[in-house]
C-alpha cells in the first residue's frame, strides 16, 4: 500500500509526555497537578464517636469500649494520613507509539502507572478522556468500553490500578485509526484513596496529547493517471513556461504564435509581423485546489463520506506530485478547527512540504468558509503563471466550470479532479478532466450535479 511506504517516510516517534503528580511535600503537590479536591466517607460523627467510646470505657472501667475508641481514632489517623500522601510520587504516563498515523492504520498506547514511595495504593481509578470516534480494545478481545458524556461529546476511559510500594504497571492498548482528523487525549482524572476507604483524594491532570490520523491515499492506477505526465502534458512549443506578463523581447512571427502573442507596436513600426518574446516562467508548480462542499452551495450541508473521498484524492495527488520531486502547495475552502480562514500552503520545496500539506488535509473540518469558485479567482492571480491548478472536487457545478472556462481561456493550465457522476468533457475542450466515479461506487449514490 502506498500509505504504508509513506508513513515509514514521514512518521515520528511520539515523545514520552510523562504525566506526573506531586513530590513528597505541599509546594510540588502544587506545580504537578491541578484542580486537587478531597472528598471522604468519614464525618465528625466518628470523631464525636470514639471521643465518647474512649470517656465511657475510661470511666467505665470498660476495656471493650476504650479499645474500640482508641482504634477508631488510630484508624482514623492512619487512613487520614495515607490519604494525605497518596498523590505523592504517584506518575501517569501516556505514550503512543506513533503520534501520526493513516487512516485504517493501528496505534498503540501504553497507559503506566508508577508508585515512587513505600506507601502502597490499594485501588486507583484513572478517568483518561479518549476521542470518542476512534475504537479502542486490548488486543486480545473485543473493543473495550469508553463511556462518552453527550454533553461534551467526549469519552471517558476507566481503568482500575493497585499498584504496591516502588512499583510500576503498564497495560498496551490498541487504537484503529478509522477517522481523519486531530483527535486529543486527556486531561486525565485520577482518584485515590486510603486503604480503609475512609479518605480519597482526586486529581486531573491538564497535560494533553494529540494524535493525527492522516487521510486514506490512493494509487496512481486507483487515480487512472499516467505513469508520466500526470498532470497533463505540456502546451509549451520552446520553453517549459512563459509568462505573458513579462515581455522581455521581441522576434519574427512563427506560424505556431498565437495572436495573442503578436506585438502590435513593433510590427506597425517594422512592417513586418512580429511576435513578444516572454520571460520563462518559474518551474513547473502544482497548486492543489481542494472543495469541501459537496453540494452546489455549500450552506446546504454535506455528505461525510463523499467529502472524505475528495479529502483523500487531494492527498494522494499530493503524494504524486513529491514523488515527481514537483513543488506543491495546498488551498482549500475549508477552516482549521477554531479558525474562520481558509486552507492556504503555497508551493515550496520544503522536505516537510507533504507533512504539512497532510496536516493541513487532516485538520480539514467539514464546513466550507466560501463557494471554491470564489477562491480561484481570488488565488489564482497570485499564483505564478507556469504553476499547474490541480481542481479537486466532488461535484462540478455551472459556476465552478464557468470559473475553470475562464481562467483556461486565459492560458492557465487547469486540470480536473471529480467525483461527479457525469464528467463534464464536453464543456472543457482545454481542460485535462479526470472522472473518478469508481472511487464513490460503494456509497449510497447522491443527487450530485455533474
Amino acid at each position: 500500500m502506498q500509505s504504508n511506504n509513506l508513513s515509514q517516510k514521514i512518521n515520528t516517534k511520539a515523545p514520552r509526555q510523562q504525566l506526573a503528580f506531586s513530590g513528597f511535600f505541599r509546594q510540588g503537590r502544587q506545580t504537578r497537578y491541578i484542580d486537587t479536591t478531597k472528598d471522604t466517607q468519614f464525618s465528625e460523627a466518628w470523631l464525636i464517636l470514639g471521643a465518647i467510646l474512649s470517656v465511657l470505657g475510661v470511666v467505665g472501667n470498660n476495656g471493650f469500649f476504650t479499645a474500640a475508641g482508641v482504634a477508631l481514632w488510630v484508624f482514623t489517623g492512619v487512613g487520614w494520613l495515607w490519604n494525605h500522601f497518596s498523590l505523592a510520587g504517584l506518575y501517569y504516563d501516556r505514550h503512543f507509539s506513533e503520534s501520526r498515523a493513516f487512516q485504517g492504520e493501528t496505534v498503540k498506547v501504553t497507559l503506566q502507572v508508577r508508585n515512587q514511595k513505600l506507601l502502597p495504593l490499594t485501588w486507583l481509578n484513572i478517568h483518561d478522556i479518549f476521542p470518542p470516534e476512534l475504537p479502542v480494545s486490548d488486543g486480545a478481545r473485543a473493543e473495550k468500553g469508553m463511556i462518552v458524556n453527550p454533553a461534551t461529546n467526549l469519552a471517558e476511559f476507566h481503568s482500575f490500578w493497585m499498584p504496591g510500594a516502588f512499583q510500576r504497571l503498564a497495560r498496551t492498548f490498541q487504537i484503529d485509526c478509522t477517522v481523519r482528523g486531530f483527535h486529543d487525549f486527556g486531561p486525565a482524572t485520577v482518584n485515590t484513596g486510603d486503604g480503609f476507604g475512609f479518605f480519597n483524594s482526586k486529581g486531573q491532570l491538564p497535560a494533553k496529547q494529540r494524535l493525527i490520523v492522516y487521510p486514506k491515499l490512493y494509487g496512481v492506477a486507483e487515480l487512472t493517471l499516467p505513469s508520466k505526465n500526470p498532470f497533463g502534458e505540456t502546451r509549451a512549443t520552446h520553453s517549459l513556461f512563459e509568462d505573458p506578463l513579462r515581455t522581455v523581447g521581441i522576434r519574427e512571427w512563427q506560424t505556431w504564435d498565437s495572436q495573442r502573442r503578436v506585438h502590435w507596436k513593433a510590427t506597425a513600426r517594422h512592417q513586418q509581423l512580429l511576435s513578444r518574446v516572454y520571460e520563462p516562467s518559474e518551474e513547473l508548480q502544482v497548486q492543489i485546489f481542494l472543495n469541501v462542499t459537496t453540494f452546489e452551495r455549500h450552506w446546504h450541508g454535506y455528505i461525510p463520506e463523499l467529502q472524505e473521498r475528495a479529502i483523500s484524492v487531494a492527498g494522494s495527488l499530493a503524494t504524486v506530485a513529491d514523488e515527481e520531486r514537483l513543488p506543491v502547495g495546498l488551498i482549500a475552502n475549508g477552516v482549521l478547527p477554531g479558525s474562520d480562514q481558509p486552507i492556504r500552503l503555497l508551493p515550496g520545496r520544503n522536505p516537510y512540504q507533504l507533512l504539512h500539506i497532510l496536516e493541513l488535509l487532516a485538520a480539514v473540518t467539514p464546513f466550507a468558509s466560501r463557494p471554491v469558485e470564489a477562491l480561484l479567482l481570488d488565488e489564482v492571480a497570485k499564483m505564478p503563471w507556469g504553476a499547474t491548478l490541480v481542481i479537486v472536487t466532488a461535484i462540478a457545478h455551472e459556476a465552478l466550470l464557468a470559473t475553470l472556462i475562464d481562467l483556461a481561456a486565459a492560458g492557465r493550465r487547469i486540470v480536473l479532479f471529480t467525483l461527479a457522476e457525469e464528467p463534464p468533457r464536453q464543456l472543457l475542450p482545454k481542460i485535462a478532466v479526470y472522472h473518478l466515479p469508481h472511487l464513490v461506487d460503494d456509497l449510497i449514490a447522491p443527487a450530485l450535479i455533474g
